[in-house]
């Protein structure tokens, strides 16, 4: 399954944030994503996907995350 942007979603509905670090607006989710839940095993992060959905609605809609105004 894929989700925004062509990422794949893994077992338990999460994201390797391997992925999002090779999309162009890395630095901008990484803002937005202070404070936010993530999973580390393995020595990796991985994103909810409900996180990452309303990151990506938020963005298309308005260009912007959830720290601006």
């Amino acid at each position: 399954m894929k989700s925004y942007f062509g990422v794949d979603v893994l077992r338990n509905e999460l994201i390797d944030e391997a992925q999002i670090k090779k999309l162009p607006f890395y630095d901008f989710w990484l803002e937005s994503a202070s404070g936010s839940a993530m999973l580390l095993e393995n020595n990796k992060n991985y994103i909810y996907l409900s996180d990452w959905e309303y990151f990506c609605k938020l963005f298309i809609q308005t260009g912007k995350h959830r720290y601006q105004n």
